[in-house]
């Protein structure tokens, strides 16, 4: 087993990160934290950019939904609520989709949010092959503005969770973005949300302020600052000694956050799943005997209990407790050592090195994790070279379906519905490697099912078929906990992402 782990950029990064928090003013804690104006929250790693036509990636997102407002939102419970629209109501057929925007909603820039602004930002990401955005959008056959507070989507086939599908859009202002074009909007945009971009230094912290004309409220703080943070010990440290108030604990280093009685832990069941995926099309990653191998291989319970602290639930499923279409009838697969030799000496396997990559943050503890899965294949009789990538090279080639091999990543869908990541993950054309005409008829068919029960019936067929075939092999859901200042007043979300409204 060997380990290719590109450390040069994340080392400095790691080293800038440092210095600026240790150059930061605190402010009081515990008592005093009612009367606090400026919190600083930190993120995984710092955002491509502030474009959510081009960036969809969580610690983007975690900007986003603080600058920007959707049509639609997703609340604390998981339901759909109304945000930018008011109401909505579709066609019986569900092909046909109409949003009436509320009044009184405006820009940061103080001009009014528009139908016309709603059509620019669908439109430019639906016609960008660059967008990242757009890829959740193939549906959409047209947008079209009916007036100036009314939207209608037309989509190509039914599509029963459509509202859920709009929340994914953040809506950007078409006046500001011809102005200013594409590359000077990605680092200070113009949105609706209930804070403003003020400033983003690269590798710094990006700064927030809170936009008073807000047609939701005010937002909690006067200023929020996003500070991109990567390593976990840092993270955990930082939110000890108060330099930071809101962090996302590594689970290594939950034990001792929480012992220390310094801040409130907070844990939040997560809509996020980790998985090996598999390149089919590489050397004996085609072969299912293979496939099904490394599946059996995997001990998710000592991982789980052993390197990640129980922070996580062994599962079988690209989909997590909280999101519809999760299946509790399902058991995770079973550490088989023996059914995973028999299975690698079946199939001729003759040694040749299997690469599993794995992105250096994001995934937490993922070089540990992709370390552990290395050591059990390796028990089973396969030959594992390790991959370690900077998260932006991970999901750059993850979007471009060019990973190697075997592959370490996550799914969180914010919409909390299997549809999106069953739809990319497995759908002809997205972003896996195994394909089945089958697959794609089923998704199809609950695209079209209204019924939630039914729907429900059809995710677990499309699970038993992936299972079947081990076109993955799903790991875990897993628990975001958080350290945060003491008496912050702050909720956390299944979706994971740091919202100060």
């Amino acid at each position: 087993m060997s380990s290719q782990m590109p450390l040069t950029r994340r080392t400095c990064l790691l080293s800038a990160t440092t210095a600026l928090i240790a150059g930061m003013v605190l402010h009081p804690l515990a008592a005093g934290a009612q009367d606090v104006t400026t919190i600083t929250a930190a993120l995984a790693s710092e955002p491509q950019s502030l474009d959510p036509i081009y960036d969809t990636d969580l610690p983007a997102l975690n900007v986003f939904y603080n600058v920007y407002d959707q049509l639609t939102a997703i609340d604390f419970e998981g339901k759909v609520s109304p945000a930018l629209a008011e109401e909505w109501f579709a066609s019986e057929d569900l092909k046909t989709w109409t949003f009436k925007l509320r009044s009184g909603a405006s820009f940061h820039d103080g001009s009014p949010v528009t139908a016309a602004d709603v059509v620019f930002t669908y439109e430019t990401a639906m016609n960008d092959p660059a967008s990242r955005l757009g890829g959740y959008l193939g549906q959409i056959e047209t947008v079209k503005a009916v007036s100036d507070h009314e939207v209608e989507f037309r989509l190509k086939s039914s599509f029963a969770p459509f509202d859920r599908q709009v929340t994914l859009v953040p809506i950007v202002c078409k006046a500001a973005y011809e102005k200013m074009g594409a590359a000077e909007f990605a680092r200070k945009p113009i949105g609706s949300g209930a804070y403003s971009v003020e400033d983003w230094a690269a590798g710094g912290a990006i700064t927030l302020k809170r936009f008073d004309d807000y047609w939701g409220g005010k937002g909690t703080y006067e200023t929020v600052k996003f500070l991109p943070v990567p390593d976990e010990t840092t993270r955990a440290n930082a939110i000890q000694s108060g330099d930071l108030d809101i962090a996302l604990l590594g689970p290594s280093a939950v034990p001792a956050v929480r012992a220390s009685g310094a801040v409130d832990v907070i844990d939040q069941n997560s809509n996020r799943i980790i998985y090996v995926g598999f390149n089919s099309n590489a050397q004996w990653l085609g072969d299912v005997r293979i496939r099904k191998a490394v599946d059996f291989a995997i001990d998710r319970v000592a991982i789980g209990e052993r390197l990640l602290n129980g922070a996580v639930t062994p599962s079988s499923q690209l989909v997590a407790p909280v999101s519809f279409g999760y299946d509790t009838s399902i058991p995770a697969t079973s550490h088989d050592l023996d059914k995973a030799k028999e299975l690698v000496e079946a199939s001729g396997y003759d040694g040749a090195p299997l690469t599993l990559s794995y992105p250096t943050a994001i995934v937490p503890q993922s070089s540990q994790i992709a370390q552990a899965i290395a050591y059990f294949l390796e028990e089973a009789g396969l030959n594992v070279e390790l991959d370690g990538r900077e998260y932006s090279t991970m999901i750059n080639d993850w979007f471009s379906s060019s990973l190697p091999g075997m592959y370490i990543m996550a799914f969180a869908p914010t919409m909390l519905d299997a549809d999106l990541p069953f739809d990319m993950l497995l759908r002809t054309g997205g972003q896996g490697y195994t394909f089945d005409p089958e697959i794609d008829a089923l998704l199809d068919a609950q695209l079209a099912e209204p019924d939630q029960e039914k729907r429900a019936e059809i995710f677990s067929r499309i699970t038993a078929k992936v299972n079947e075939t081990t076109s993955y092999a799903p790991l875990f859901s897993d628990t975001y906990t958080y350290g945060v200042t003491k008496g912050l007043n702050w909720r956390s979300r299944p979706d994971g992402l740091i919202v100060l409204k």
